[in-house]
């Protein structure tokens, strides 16, 4: 009896630790979340594979902007002239432009005469950023079948074959299949400059899985200023920028962690979004996520208070299925680092982890051990 109950346990034990030792073999990484693009650019022509668009190389006009085979704009034209330049790093486009007559390298004229910069963003958002320093109108000719009507006080939705949204600082104006956006009446804050100038940032918010009443508050969060961009963590990792001046840049992905880094050029608090495929963070219902501020854990809250902002750092997760976005929000800025965890909740898992193996393999041998000699004795 004694041996059959020995026996019995040892065999519970092993088939115990198989989830544990299965969960930890499952998961190799960071596990591509969603595909991202790359622009080819050549005289002009950038083509992505979300994003398709003409650029003016000098004055950074754009024609027949197209996200996911469809044509958003048909053109993009500015009340002044600039001259400029185009770069293009991976998914990004960047255009840099400055006043006609205004030398480009000599930056101390950057915030005393207008200029222009333009960030085209391939992905399946197809997120296009448009800033002014100074004063400048911007007017977008919508493509055929698209409709625009002003739905906040610095929102803009466009409907039809594809959907979308325009948040912009200034003022807006929609006439037919014209969009105005007049920039340059507010004033901003600016590390240690005080500027007048403002952006208009375009979104395909159909490419934002997510609970239409959380997308309507991040928009709001955004045309409010307080969200500074997403971040999107799988086998290719890509950072979005909804607030110019906003940056993060990921430093460290391994299994179950990740560590950003950001900053941000207005010491205004900011939030960013996190979006990381679940299995790659290795986090499920038995698991929660921890995230720290500089090392100093954060208060996990709902996302709701998490955007409304504050004098404390926060955070939020909300479940997409088969990724999480994990809001932070960071109350100032110099630079900060921002550590995201997924911890096992479950009593099993934890055995799994490699810190505990020994003592398992220990407890094992002893056992095997104990059954071997009870035999032997009888």
């Amino acid at each position: 009896m004694k041996k059959g109950i020995i026996i019995a346990v040892s065999m519970l034990l092993l088939v115990g630790m198989i989830p544990a030792f299965a969960s930890a073999s499952e998961h190799s990484g960071m596990e591509r979340m969603s595909e991202w693009g790359h622009f080819n650019y050549t005289s002009g022509s950038a083509v992505g594979k979300f994003v398709k668009f003409d650029i003016n190389p000098t004055s950074g006009e754009i024609k027949n902007y197209e996200v996911n085979g469809t044509t958003i704009f048909s053109s993009i034209t500015y009340e002044n002239a600039t001259q400029g330049h185009v770069m293009v790093n991976g998914a990004n486009l960047f255009y840099y432009g400055i006043g006609m007559k205004l030398n480009w390298s000599n930056m101390d004229h950057r915030f005393g005469y207008m200029w222009r910069f333009v960030h085209s963003h391939d992905n399946p958002a197809g997120v296009l950023h448009i800033v002014v320093y100074g004063g400048d109108t911007i007017t977008y000719k919508l493509a055929d079948g698209l409709s625009a009507e002003k739905t906040g006080n610095k929102t803009i939705t466009i409907s039809g074959e594809i959907n979308g949204i325009l948040v912009f600082t200034g003022n807006a104006d929609v006439n037919g299949n014209t969009i105005t956006v007049k920039l340059g009446t507010n004033e901003f804050n600016f590390g240690n400059y005080t500027y007048k100038g403002g952006s208009a940032v375009f979104i395909r918010t159909g490419a934002w899985h997510m609970q239409k009443q959380l997308k309507e508050r991040i928009i709001k969060a955004i045309s409010e200023g307080r969200v500074g961009g997403e971040i999107q963590v799988g086998k290719y990792m890509d950072f979005t920028n909804y607030t110019y001046g906003f940056h993060a840049k990921i430093q460290n992905v391994e299994k179950n962690r990740l560590k950003i880094t950001v900053d941000s050029e207005n010491h205004e608090g900011k939030v960013v979004m996190i979006d990381v495929n679940k299995s790659g963070l290795q986090y499920d219902s038995s698991h929660k996520i921890v995230v720290k501020l500089d090392g100093n854990e954060l208060k996990m809250t709902s996302d709701n208070d998490v955007l409304a902002g504050g004098s404390e750092g926060k955070y939020a997760v909300v479940d997409n299925g088969n990724s999480v976005m994990i809001l932070v929000y960071v109350p100032h800025f110099s630079e900060h680092t921002v550590d995201v965890e997924s911890q096992s909740t479950s009593p099993i898992e934890v055995m799994g982890n490699p810190m505990y193996m020994g003592i398992i393999i220990a407890v094992v041998v002893i056992i095997i051990v104990a059954v071997v000699a009870i035999i032997k004795k009888r």
